[in-house]
């Protein structure tokens, strides 16, 4: 991965090293051309002052005092000495006594009969800059000095010519321009500093949403849409941030709606391989079932020829083949009723009904059955117990669970239908002597054609299917139903909204586990009074 450089340092250190160069050029510039500049400068005012003063000598207004007051300035602002030729051969009038010293005038007329007599073109200390019929204008090193001298002739007023000599000390300029120097890199120290700070300040504001915008792209490469830009910027910068906040709103959406479609997709999906597995499963369980019936009806209609003379053996075979057939008959019958419960096609009919009137009916009318499994059966409750349901429902719902108990009895072949109270609703249970059904199975009892003991089921003639519609008929209730084992048998119960709800204080509903221990009354060995004409006690769970 290649290493990242903050933005922020690079666009700094960039205008920073634009300042410095810039400063460091204006510094370089100023110490190679300042020198230069002013003295191109100075030759330039030399030529103006010659010019004005050559006007004043052909101007026959002119006075004596009009020159010393125009040379007293020149002397103030430029230290410009000025000698004209005075009355006499080689006598001069120097027009600036009030300002020069005696010395300064002995150089002055020195310079004049020097320049004026002598050829200096060859002398090395002389730099000509300019020469013409009037003036000559050069530089003249003296004694490590350097001087600007224009001298030659000036017309007066009436004709006559007059010698003259302009003369500037340039040490003087050069030395202002060299000792302003420290003071121009101070200066270029402070702009610098200054510079940086402003850059920091200006360079953190530019680059800051830039910053965040990268954080936000990271996020978002991560799939985390929660980062959105906040500044308000009006520029490129805050047109990019906004449209990355709808892009990244824009994303978050989509993916919503991709992780809800794909939700839908994969129930849909988990539903279907639900269905084929039922349909495999249903069409697996049906033929199995029906194998055997079929196969016994197969068997005994050919073996009726066989015995066509013997009326006895025909008569068997014939209700061999009636029984298995209302078996069979009995099944699709089953299937039919679970089919129609399980896909709504059945409306319920909810009516109040005496629950504790249709157990005794069941009971009475089940005597030959009783007799054939030897069953004790007892019915405890009270007289009467209103609940809401569809009868004939329930009725069925009764049927089954009392058909499995007696199928499954054993030794000493007691069943016991009892009733809790429980104020909103109204539990039913059945319970049998018998073996215990494995706790791993009793979640999948429910399933159509589960069969716990298959050779059992076989002999008495189950199918799996009963239990299976008790539990599409409580469903259709909305009500609960369920098994569990217990100390000699197991217990089968269901759910129903009482008819004549009675208000109960939560603290006196007892939980669950509790309510499943009371159901045969055992609860730590203790006998509790009779309630509802049944005796109950508590056991240990």
């Amino acid at each position: 991965m290649k290493k990242v450089f903050s933005l922020r340092l690079k666009v700094l250190l960039t205008f920073l090293c634009v300042v410095v160069f810039s400063i460091m050029v204006f510094f370089l510039m100023n110490i190679l051309l300042t020198g230069k500049t002013v003295v191109r400068q100075s030759e330039k005012d030399m030529r103006a002052v010659h010019a004005t003063l050559s006007e004043m000598v052909a101007d026959s207004n002119t006075t004596r005092q009009d020159f010393i007051e125009y040379l007293s300035s020149l002397k103030s602002d430029m230290n410009v000495s000025f000698a004209l030729q005075g009355d006499v051969d080689w006598g001069f009038t120097v027009f600036t006594d009030q300002t020069v010293s005696p010395q300064e005038k002995e150089f002055l007329v020195e310079r004049l009969q020097t320049d004026l007599l002598n050829d200096t073109s060859e002398d090395e200390n002389v730099r000509i800059i300019e020469k013409t019929e009037d003036y000559t204008l050069q530089r003249v090193t003296l004694n490590e000095s350097v001087y600007l001298e224009c001298f030659g002739y000036m017309t007066s007023y009436d004709g006559a010519e007059k010698k003259f000599i302009l003369s500037m000390p340039l040490t003087f300029v050069q030395a202002t321009t060299t000792s302003f120097r420290p003071y121009l890199f101070l200066f270029s120290l402070i702009s610098i500093l200054i510079g940086s700070a402003i850059i920091l300040v200006v360079t953190n504001r530019i680059t800051k949403p830039i910053v965040q915008l990268s954080d936000i792209s990271k996020r978002m490469s991560q799939l985390d849409f929660s980062a959105y830009y906040e500044g308000n910027d009006r520029t490129e910068i805050g047109v990019l941030g906004n449209n990355m906040n709808e892009m990244s709103a824009q994303i978050q959406r989509t993916i919503l709606q991709l992780q809800i479609s794909n939700e839908r997709l994969q129930k849909e999906i988990e539903e279907k391989n639900h269905v084929d597995d039922m349909r495999r499963d249903f069409i697996s369980n049906v033929s199995h079932e029906l194998k055997t019936p079929i196969a016994l009806i197969q068997g005994y209609a050919e073996g009726l020829s066989d015995f066509i003379d013997d009326p006895e053996q025909m008569s068997y075979y014939c209700e061999v083949i009636r029984d298995e057939a209302e078996k069979m008959n009995r099944m699709v019958k089953k299937l039919t009723t679970l089919n129609q419960l399980e896909f709504g096609e059945e409306g319920l009919e909810e009516i109040p009904f005496d629950i504790m009137e249709m157990i005794r009916g069941l009971v009475d009318h089940s005597g030959k059955l009783r007799e054939a499994h030897h069953a004790e059966v007892t019915v405890d409750g009270p007289e009467s117990l209103k609940v809401l349901g569809d009868q004939f429902k329930i009725e069925e719902v009764l049927n089954n669970y009392y058909s499995n108990a007696l199928n499954h009895l054993e030794d000493p072949y007691r069943i016991r239908f009892f009733t809790d109270d429980l104020g909103v609703k109204v539990r039913v249970s059945i319970f049998n002597t018998g073996l215990r059904i494995p706790e791993e199975d009793l979640d999948r009892i429910w399933i159509k054609f589960y069969k716990v003991d298959k050779a059992r089921t076989r002999a008495y003639g189950g199918s799996g299917i009963g239990l299976s519609i008790v539990k599409a008929i409580m469903d259709a209730h909305g009500e609960e139903c369920g098994v569990y084992n217990t100390e000699g048998g197991v217990v089968f119960w269901f759910e129903l909204k009482s008819a004549a709800p009675v208000p109960v204080a939560a603290e006196q509903v007892p939980d669950r586990d509790t309510l499943d221990a009371m159901k045969l009354g055992l609860v730590d060995g203790e006998i509790l009074s009779s309630v509802g004409g049944r005796e109950e006690t508590r056991r240990k769970r």
